[in-house]
């Protein structure tokens, strides 16, 4: 798969709910490999986060065999968060406006 967001997208595109894909990827595994401590928010747990801003239209993904499906919602990470800090930001959500001149 491209990434994760590209993977969770693919299952979007099979039927499946956003809140759905967002369980299945973060608490269900954590829960499989008995980590509680990840996969979610609660008080104690490791700050991992990961914004994603969810896009609709008319989307292709391609498979392991080089198929396409077809989609009409698609996530793209916008913002990652590890242990409390931001390691990611594609947009510059988190970063001071430029300012010409200063």
């Amino acid at each position: 798969y491209k990434d994760m967001a590209n993977l969770m997208s693919k299952f979007m595109a099979l039927g499946l709910s956003v809140q759905d894909v967002v369980l299945r990827s973060t608490w269900y595994p954590a829960k499989i490999i008995n980590r509680p401590e990840l996969g979610n928010l609660s008080v104690g747990s490791e700050a991992d986060v990961a914004v994603f801003s969810l896009e609709k239209g008319n989307f292709g993904f391609v498979d392991i065999n080089r198929e396409k499906m077809m989609g009409t919602q698609k996530l793209t990470a916008e913002l990652t968060l590890r242990a409390g800090k931001i390691v990611y930001d594609l947009n510059g959500l988190t970063s001071p406006l430029y300012r010409a001149g200063k």
